[in-house]
């Protein structure tokens, strides 16, 4: 049925009604547009809605709207219901009508749209893209049509932006072919049209929106284009030309912008500096052999020390927008000392002769012209003094929300903020400058780490320095004897710090806390393992008011990294033992946030963990906090998982004890598991370790974890992803109490392993036939084997034992089980093939399947790698041989030779060896 154009516009304009009353037939419209969905020709009308201008706006947004979302469901030749050929034809045709829209609004969504379209027809079903988009954008320059120019650079710069993300293929052979002509087009548009409005600003004219747009949305195309549209943009002379241009108005936007603060100017700032680093990320060495690179490193470099004193004034305006650039700058200067000092952190690839020899060349540059001597020490000394020191800010945010302040110092997002930006540049620099640098850093820390000077701007400049002391640990540890140094500078500094007299030295105290985290796994010797703890104490000493909750959290997260390492002595800690968790657990109660409850709880979880059985005169009082931490989680999912690991951790030191705290958190575990719970998603392997160490640790069986064993069944059943440990957990119930699983469960157990044979890998195959073989060791075999008759579990058993496809490994642990069998009783195995052999055709060998079974058996033996699978082997072989019941039975009486040498070998080759037999004693052997 072909749909009417005045029929698809009635029920646009009736689903764009927002009148009273009006709903009902605003419904009804919708559902009329998504029944059209797949209907041929819809799309192509949606495009005549939007291009018509006599429509309203909200009919033609509407209509722009559906036309992008079934382009994206139904373009594809590939995809249900996709659009004709025919369709897709006549869309492409009226795309260069769409592109007069002007409407900001409808612009972005046309965009969209059509880089969709280009995304998946580039190159192949629409090869002249590019020149056609670019002869309509030269027509509107050259007709000085402004607003048509500026709706074409929308879409191009949109088709750039998704076509660029392509990595490989034709797509991306295309973009290269069609860059140049691009860039070197849209650049002199960029150079035209910024130095109009640029002239507009100097003379403080405001009527220049479109200049300026145009300007702009030309640079973020060249953006695009010259860092992934050439694969080495250095050796293209446009894209040079270009460098060179985007180099020069970066100093003059920046001059410019001292000047005028100006939105359109932050705006051009910021894209040339992503031009710079993404150019520099993407090809290295492109970006190196370009016209005067380091002008641009020397334009950030202005800019650090410009505002190095500026950010240690109070809060200004604008203070944003350049802590931006600085932090920009810092990413560009990191990247030039990766480059430089080539540590594996940024790939410069090589093809040919001529990729190799750029490539030195552009490492000797950055080396010989950019790293010099005096340049080193000149970043060095202004990140030391200004960028490594807190700031007011810092300062404000430390006595106003001190949790949010040591969570915001613990993130790793150093690429976005400024001082944990300057650390890592400036641990860069002392890693490669290491004969330059580090005997002028140690000079300086020598110098403040020894003054008397107790004034608030030598504090900040000895946390600077102690601050790159911290960090620096990796590139120091060499050059100096931390354990000289912390027992003569920073223990006597904690032990020697007084709030009243000397307020500001809590700063010192938090770093000293840091100074412990970084060093202690570095360069922390036994000897002075007691001398940390004991500052450590002092440092989490809430009755000294000089440890605030900053210097009292940090020194939290120092103890953890101190006993979280390998050289860790408990012995040592133990006597400090119960003083860290008293604090702790009432530092738990004292903080608000989150992510601050969290932090401390890992700290707890690694005390438990250390301590080991040592924990259990504290796990009552510890197991007390965490059902109310868990109440105040709400839906905080990290923190439960960190509870449910900590939970866990108590559990597992307690060990034999643990079963008095079964009642405090098995509902947990139940509610966890259940599919239907929004925790089951988030929490679900967490709880299943913590139910498995449960059942592990506990000595007696308890109704909590027996309430559990459903829970576990159902679970099973389903086959979750979960499988390995949930039959884990199953073979630790075994273990537990079998008689009671078999009892209550029998058939629902062994109904669930028979589901598994034959579908498992060889290390889930083992933990199930391992289950069923500690129901045989440990339960008579008249509670079991019916059921294992009726579940089939022997039918699969016997099925995967005959499939040549099966693993052998496989096939051995089925005939351990056989074996087991076999001892305790052989009638069993006897009148078990009888009935199989009625149930399956016959072998196409013509042999029994009995005979095919004891072959099979004499032939696995090489497979069987345990000691205790032979053994059993042979002593099921015994029993072949000498039961009257198989007296009679060809099948063996023909194969007792073979049989008879097949346990000799065995036994023959066990002589000597220790090898236990675990049997079920209802029948001795």
């Amino acid at each position: 049925m072909t749909i009417a154009p005045v029929d698809l516009l009635n029920v646009l304009h009736a689903a764009t009604l927002q009148e009273i009353g009006s709903e009902q037939a605003r419904l009804a419209a919708e559902q009329q547009l998504k029944n059209w969905e797949i209907q041929a020709g819809f799309y192509s009308l949606l495009q005549d809605a939007f291009i018509d201008e006599s429509l309203s706006i909200e009919i033609r947004w509407l209509a722009i709207i559906y036309f992008k979302n079934g382009i994206e469901k139904y373009w594809r030749r590939s995809a249900p219901h996709a659009i004709s050929k025919e369709e897709k034809n006549d869309i492409r045709r009226k795309i260069r009508d769409t592109i007069t829209v002007t409407s900001p609004q409808l612009v972005a969504q046309n965009a969209l749209a059509i880089a969709k379209i280009s995304r998946i027809d580039f190159p192949v079903e629409w090869p002249s893209l590019f020149s056609d988009l670019v002869k309509l954008a030269n027509e509107a320059h050259e007709s000085g049509n402004l607003a048509r120019l500026n709706s074409i650079l929308v879409v191009l710069n949109q088709i750039v932006k998704v076509i660029c993300s392509t990595r490989f293929g034709k797509t991306r052979s295309a973009l290269q072919q069609a860059t140049p002509d691009l860039v070197r087009f849209i650049g002199q548009w960029y150079v035209t049209y910024t130095n109009i409005w640029m002239n507009a600003l100097a003379t403080s004219t405001n009527d220049t929106n479109l200049q300026s747009s145009i300007g702009y949305l030309s640079l973020k195309i060249c953006r695009h284009l010259v860092v992934e549209g050439y694969e080495f943009a250095n050796r293209q002379t446009e894209a040079r030309e270009f460098f060179e241009t985007a180099s020069f108005h970066l100093k003059g936007f920046i001059d410019a912008y001292r000047k005028i603060e100006s939105s359109i100017l932050e705006q051009h700032i910021k894209t040339l500096g992503k031009i710079f680093s993404d150019l520099c990320e993407r090809q290295p060495t492109a970006f190196l052999l370009m016209p005067q690179p380091f002008e641009v490193v020397a334009v950030y470099m202005s800019i650090l020390e410009s505002q190095a004193e500026v950010f240690h004034q109070k809060q200004i305006e604008g203070n944003e927008f350049w802590e931006r650039l600085v932090i920009r700058g810092l990413l560009l200067l990191r990247k030039c000392i990766k480059i430089a000092f080539g540590d594996g952190t940024v790939t410069i690839k090589y093809r040919t002769p001529q990729d190799r020899e750029e490539t030195k060349s552009a490492i000797n540059l950055v080396k010989v012209t950019l790293f010099t001597d005096d340049f080193a020490i000149q970043v060095h000394d202004i990140l030391l003094r200004s960028y490594l020191r807190l700031r007011p800010t810092d300062l404000q945010l430390w006595l106003e929300e001190p949790e949010q302040f040591v969570y915001d110092e613990s993130q790793n997002s150093w690429e976005y903020q400024l001082r944990p930006c300057a650390e890592r540049v400036y641990v860069d620099l002392l890693l490669n400058f290491k004969v330059l640098l580090r005997p002028r850093f140690l000079q300086i820390f020598d110098l403040l780490s020894t003054t008397s000077d107790q004034s608030d701007d030598a504090i900040l400049a000895k946390d600077a320095v102690y601050c790159a002391f911290s960090v620096g640990a990796n590139a120091l540890f060499d050059d100096v004897k931390f354990d000289s140094i912390f027992t003569k500078i920073f223990e006597r500094e904690v032990m020697d710090s007084n709030l009243s007299i000397y307020p500001m030295q809590r700063i010192i105290l938090r770093r000293i806390a840091h100074i412990i985290s970084n060093w202690v796994s570095v360069n922390c010797g036994p000897s002075i393992r007691k001398n940390i703890y004991e500052v450590l104490v002092k440092l989490t000493d809430s009755s000294d008011q000089i440890n605030d909750l900053v210097v009292q959290l940090s020194a939290a997260a120092a103890l953890r990294c101190a006993v979280d390492e390998w050289d860790f002595k408990f012995k040592v800690f133990l006597p400090f033992l119960k003083l860290f968790l008293d604090r702790f657990l009432q530092l738990m109660g004292q903080v608000q946030m989150i992510e601050t409850k969290l932090s401390l709880l890992q700290v707890i979880s690694v005390i438990v963990e250390v301590a080991d059985s040592n924990i259990f005169p504290f796990a009552d009082e510890i197991m007390g906090i965490l059902p109310v931490l868990w109440d105040q989680s709400g839906e905080e999912h990290m923190l439960k998982g960190a509870i449910l690991q900590a939970l866990t951790n108590i559990i597992r030191a307690v060990g034999r004890e643990s079963s008095k705290f079964h009642s405090r958190y098995t509902n947990l575990i139940t509610t966890i598991s259940d599919p239907t719970s929004d925790m089951h998603l988030y929490l679900m392997e967490d709880a299943l370790e913590l139910w498995q160490v449960t059942v592990e640790k506990t000595p007696v069986v308890t109704e909590e974890i027996l309430s559990l064993l459903p829970v576990l069944l159902k679970s099973l059943d389903q086959a979750t992803d979960n499988l390995k440990i949930e039959l884990a957990i199953l073979e630790a119930y075994v273990l537990l109490t079998p008689a009671y699983v078999v009892k209550n469960y029998g058939q629902v157990v062994f109904s669930i392993l028979t589901s598994f044979i034959g579908n498992l890998k060889v290390e889930a195959n083992y933990t199930v036939t391992h289950i069923i073989e500690l129901f045989i060791e440990a339960v008579p075999m008249q509670d079991y084997i019916s059921d294992f008759v009726s579940t089939r579990l022997l039918l699969r058993m016997t099925d995967a034992i005959f499939d040549p496809h099966e693993s052998s490994i496989n096939v051995t642990r089925f005939l351990t089980i056989y074996s087991r069998l076999a001892i305790l009783d052989i009638q069993v195995i006897i009148q078990f093939i009888d009935i199989y052999s009625t149930q399956r055709p016959s072998h196409a060998d013509g042999r029994s399947y009995l005979g095919l079974l004891l072959d099979v058996w004499t032939e696995k033996i090489e497979n069987m790698g345990h000691p205790r699978a032979r053994k059993l082997t042979a002593l099921a072989l015994d029993s072949f041989l000498h039961s009257q019941i198989t007296n009679g039975r060809e099948e063996v009486v023909s194969r007792a030779e073979k049989l008879a040498r097949a346990k000799e070998d065995i036994l023959a080759e066990l002589e000597g060896e220790d090898v236990e037999v675990s049997l079920n004693l209802s029948r001795t052997i």
